[in-house]
């Protein structure tokens, strides 16, 4: 009786093991298969493409004519110490409105890597929000020559060290070799 029991367990075992769900289908429709790899393979793809349509975040791109209407700006000051030897510049550090226009229209989009190894965070920082070509988003611009654009859902990260904006900033990251002498 018990090699039986054993018999039938291990049966269903071998069942279970060779049997995959559908896409479409509940737990409880079960497909057998006969192992073939090339099943498996056409599963995967099934899946991918039927279930599983992913899209990747679509990117923000600032063109010189973009529309841009400013609907609010403050200065941010973070936490400064007094012995910053930057202090004082920190304090003073302050952009207008059409400062803040030239800045978002010339900003260039960087990837995570270069804002966390090639941009200075500096504890001022024009707060607000804009409309851009439509949509309100909400931005950062940071003296330390990057501003960051935020919607419900994503930040885009912009550094802005070329010429036209270089002379609002108080310091310039973005160039490693210039930075770093390389």
């Amino acid at each position: 009786m018990k090699q039986l029991i054993y018999f039938i367990f291990l049966l269903l075992f071998s069942v279970l093991i060779s049997c995959k769900i559908k896409p479409d289908s509940s737990m409880n429709d079960l497909e057998c298969i006969n192992g073939n790899d090339d099943n498996i393979e056409s599963t995967n793809k099934q899946l991918s493409a039927k279930n599983y349509n992913y899209q990747p975040a679509k990117k923000l791109e600032l063109k010189k004519n973009s529309l841009i209407d400013l609907q609010s700006a403050h200065l941010h000051l973070g936490e400064i110490s007094d012995s910053d030897e930057m202090a004082s510049e920190y304090k003073k550090w302050n952009l207008s409105s059409s400062e803040i226009l030239t800045i978002l229209r010339n900003g260039e989009a960087i990837n995570s890597h270069d804002f966390s190894y090639l941009y200075y965070v500096l504890p001022c920082e024009m707060r607000g929000s804009a409309m851009i070509d439509s949509s309100m988003y909400s931005f950062k611009i940071n003296a330390g020559s990057y501003f960051i654009l935020s919607n419900a859902d994503t930040s885009y990260y912009f550094g802005c060290s070329n010429i036209k904006c270089k002379k609002y900033f108080l310091m310039t990251g973005g160039s490693p070799v210039r930075d770093l002498g390389q």
